[in-house]
Order: structure tokens, then sequence, then C-alpha cells
């Protein structure tokens, strides 16, 4: 299919026909420790559209790949510092990488907000580090969302109860509202679950969302994919997208 011409306007070059844009920018995957999380993003390696790969390894959790995945980058970071640095120059310099992994999103906000927790006119005002906190979170999530490469975010899972009708909700761990502020930039919010026994661990993530789960997706992935992988998702989104033309 041709694309539309208008040489006039200043941006005629950035217009794409929407069919194009049928893959995740980004992903937040979510789950229990040792689920796959970490696993399932490194994956996105053997899928020739998304590799080379880099984890960021935040958490000191690259191990979990090291067996399967042993082309994926790594770069250990150990301060808010670090982490700042390394997005600003991902999403603003030419690199090459394809999909870059944060691992874990809960670790790296704990981080920062003790960064700004220490800061001069935040210390008499708690309110204030978290304003600093929830401004940068959400400006280094859609810059990455929207750089030239797919974004992973893992984080871990936590129960949230309502507190008048008690009624419990397994979200990411993420700090105060982000839990439910930060799950909407991504296009798709995956919780990771296994069912263990003595022979073998079956893997599965849930992408639809439910009373229970905050979940999702923007591409009509089925409601849960049995042993996942990157591969897997994104040929079923570009099957799902070939049925339609």
């Amino acid at each position: 299919m041709s694309e539309t011409k208008f040489p006039a306007l200043a941006f005629a070059k950035a217009i794409k026909k929407a069919e194009q844009l049928n893959m995740p920018k980004s992903i937040l995957l979510y789950g229990d420790p040792k689920n796959g999380k970490t696993w399932l993003g490194a994956s996105a390696s053997e899928v020739e559209d998304l590799s080379p790969v880099l984890l960021i390894d935040v958490e000191g959790g690259a191990s979990a790949i090291a067996r399967d995945w042993k082309d994926v980058d790594v770069l250990a970071v150990d301060t808010h510092e670090q982490l700042d640095a390394a997005i600003e120059q991902l999403t603003t310099e030419e690199h090459g990488y394809k999909t870059v992994i944060i691992d874990t999103l809960g670790v790296a906000m704990d981080r920062a907000e003790k960064v700004f927790e220490a800061k001069p006119e935040n210390i008499k005002n708690t309110f204030g580090k978290w304003g600093d906190l929830k401004e940068w979170a959400n400006d280094a999530i859609r810059k990455m969302h929207h750089a030239d490469f797919m974004a992973i975010f893992i984080a871990h899972a936590q129960d949230d109860k309502d507190a008048t009708t008690g009624a419990v909700k397994t979200v990411p761990n993420l700090p105060g509202s982000m839990r439910s502020t930060l799950p909407a930039i991504p296009d798709i919010i995956g919780y990771m679950t296994s069912e263990r026994t003595e022979d073998s661990v079956k893997r599965s993530i849930i992408l639809q969302g439910s009373d229970r789960l905050v979940s999702g997706n923007r591409f009509g992935l089925p409601a849960r994919m049995q042993d996942p992988s990157m591969k897997k998702i994104i040929t079923t989104i570009k099957k799902l997208g070939e049925a339609k033309k």
C-alpha cells in the first residue's frame, strides 16, 4: 500500500500508514518473582526485528537469562543517576538497540524516591518527593515508549485491597498512585504466572484485564498465552493484522 504524500508539510516524512504501527512500542510484564518475566523480555533477542537487545539490570537478576539468551547485552546500574543517564542517552543518541529492558521498574522507582526525598526542598515536604517521583517516572516511561526501540518494563506484583469494598486486585508493585497511572502507557500489560510440577514448569501470560488483574493489550491478543515468548507474541500480532486486511 503506497503512502499518501503531502510534500508541502514540514512533517510529511514522519507520517506513516496505521498498518505500519502494528507493533508494540512498550510492554509491561509483572508477576511474582521467578515466574519468567525477565526470561520472556530477553526472548526478544530471537526476533530479528527486535534484536539486538539491551537489558538494564537494576535489581541484579540478569543471571536468569544467562543460559538461554547469551546474545543479550547487560548494563548493570546501581544508582538512580546511572539509570537516568542511560535512559537519556538511549532516547536521544544513535545506538542500534531495537529492544531495551528495565528490570525491575519498582526497584528503579524506589531508588528515585530516595533521591527526591533527600532534596532540600522536600525534606519537610512529603508531597514534594511524590510529585517529583511521579514526574520523573512518567517522563522516563513516555520517553522510552516513543523511542525508536521497543521498551520492556519488568515489575513485581502486589495485592491491592480496596478500602471501601474489600476487593483485592493484583497490580504492578509500583509506588502510590503510579500503580494505576503508569500501566496506562504501555501497549501490552501482561501478568506472568506459572504452574510447577515435579518434572516441569508451565508458564503463561494473562493479556486481558479482569476484576482481579491489571492486564490488557491493544492488538486483540488472546486472554491467556501458554509458554509465551516474544517471538510468539509478535507472530500472533502480525497474523491478526494480516487477517484483517
